[in-house]
Order: C-alpha cells, then structure tokens, then sequence
C-alpha cells in the first residue's frame, strides 16, 4: 500500500485525511445533535402534554367546586323551607331554621356559563334571588310576628317556585327519611328545574 502511494505527494495526502476527519465529525456531529433536538422535542411534548392534563384537572376540580356551591345552597334552602312549612302545617308554629348561603355563588354561577344554556342559568339566578331572601330574613329573625310571616312566605315561594302546582305534593315528603337526590328525581318538580339539578349534580359527581 505504501509502495502504491508513494506517488502522492505527503502534503495532498494530509489534506485528504483532513477533509475526510472533517466530514465524517460533521456527520457524528449532526448525528448527535439530530438525536439531541429529537430527544429534547419528545421531553417538551411530554411536558406540554402534562401541562394541559394539569390544567384539565384544575379546570374540572373548580367546575365541581363551584357545583357544589350551587347545589348546596339549593339543597339547604329546599330542606329547609320544607322542614318549617310542614312543622307549620302540623303544629301551626313554625321554628326559624337559618338558611346559609356561600356570597361567591355569583362567581359560580358565572363558571358554569359554557356548561348551562341562557334559560337554565335563569332558573338558576331566579332560585338564587329567593336563596338570597330567605338569608337575610332568617338572620334577621328576632321573633317578631312580621318576620316569621316574611319567612313563611319567603319557604312557599321556594317551593313554589320549584314544585309549581304540585306545592301540597311537595309537603308530604318525609323530612327524616327524603334524600337531596328524592326531591328532585321525580314526577312532581318542573321538569326544567329538574334538568338543572339533574345537571349540577352529575357535574359534582365527576370527580
């Protein structure tokens, strides 16, 4: 080999060795760095990925959280109206039972805008303007004749309001034994106001 080459000037050999040298480490150099970028573009989608599944989460657990406000306002002000107009029909006295309500439920309701159409967050905001009623008068109650009649009114306004006609029907509901899901799963509430429970609750059930 030595012989066949000794032809080839010293000088022209090493620059032949220099550029081969040259062109094979830029082809292991954009090996690396090709497996480089491909690596370092596969942990960005991984931690995109992750990132909008945080974010669901996030987004999903404060759907349920403003739910649940919504729904226990409903449900506490359902049970309680009940609970004092039927201790009112059997013993023609009625006890005073406060009616709590969460003041961020403006900012619930809001939340749940691209869930609930226009009508359903009507029936919503109406319920709440009741809720809101019934607050203010049981805390205010002092036993004064005025006030417990305002409340009485405020509790059949409720009912009214989610039971329509079937208000008496509404009255029979055992209070010691009815559950929440009872009073609105089945025959006799309106049935868009049902929808809206309906709905509230599989929201809360998500997670």
């Amino acid at each position: 080999m030595q012989q066949s080459l000794s032809f080839i000037p010293d000088h022209l050999i090493s620059s032949v060795s220099i550029i081969i040298g040259a062109i094979l480490g830029g082809i292991f150099s954009w090996l690396i760095n090709k497996n480089y970028t491909c690596k370092a573009i596969e942990t960005q989608s991984k931690i995109e990925k992750a990132k909008r599944e945080y974010q669901d989460q996030n987004k999903a657990c404060k759907l349920n959280e403003y739910a649940t406000i919504i729904q226990l306002d409903i449900c506490t002000s359902l049970f309680q109206s009940l609970r004092m107009l039927k201790e009112f029909s059997d013993s023609n006295k009625i006890s005073i039972y406060p009616v709590p309500m969460n003041y961020n439920y403006a900012e619930a309701i809001v939340a749940l805008t691209k869930i609930f159409n226009l009508k359903e967050m009507s029936y919503i905001y109406q319920l709440y303007g009741i809720i809101e009623k019934l607050n203010n008068d049981t805390n205010a109650y002092h036993y004064n004749e005025r006030q417990y009649t305002l409340i009485k009114e405020d509790c059949e306004m409720f009912i009214k309001k989610l039971f329509g006609t079937n208000f008496s029907k509404a009255l029979e509901f055992d209070m010691d034994k009815v559950t929440y899901e009872n009073l609105y799963e089945n025959e006799i509430i309106k049935l868009g106001y049902k929808n809206v429970l309906i709905k509230l609750s599989n929201i809360v059930q998500r997670i």
